[in-house]
């Protein structure tokens, strides 16, 4: 496996995880909201869980997609896309840490946000390398 292919798929990981962090927001909050005594209460909880973090875990997994189309050996040809993965690299790692920083109470979601971020940076460490060396002129 290559520098560029192990950066790619730190990449993707990256994304998986925090598709999977917005799930299991919700998931926990619906949970939460369903173990209430009260109704009421139990029913705006579960309303949060379905209004608030419903619509981010689906950006989150569309971002995913994006991810993945993006990561195709065809497009990562095409001039610049290595360069928009490697944004992708940073933009997921701030992501990762500004989760790490709101979801610092609870474990599960603080150990995912710290794996998305390190899997993102490395990603880019392994994205920034070159394959080949440049071409350089021979003098005759």
């Amino acid at each position: 496996m290559n520098a560029q292919a192990a950066g790619v798929a730190l990449l993707r990981v990256a994304a998986v995880l925090l598709a999977a962090l917005g799930v299991g927001l919700v998931l926990a909050v619906f949970s939460a909201g369903a173990q209430q005594p009260d109704e009421a209460a139990g029913l705006s909880t579960v309303q949060t869980a379905v209004l608030f973090f419903g619509p981010i875990a689906a950006v989150l997994t569309l971002a995913f997609i994006v991810v993945l189309a993006l990561t195709r050996p065809a497009s990562l040809a095409i001039p610049g896309r290595r360069r928009a993965a490697r944004v992708t690299c940073w933009a997921y790692a701030a992501l990762g840490v500004l989760a790490a920083v709101l979801l610092r109470t609870l474990s599960w979601a603080l150990l995912l946000s710290l794996a998305t971020t390190a899997c993102a940076i490395v990603g880019w460490t392994f994205l920034r390398r070159d394959e080949e060396p440049p071409d350089r002129p021979t003098r005759r």
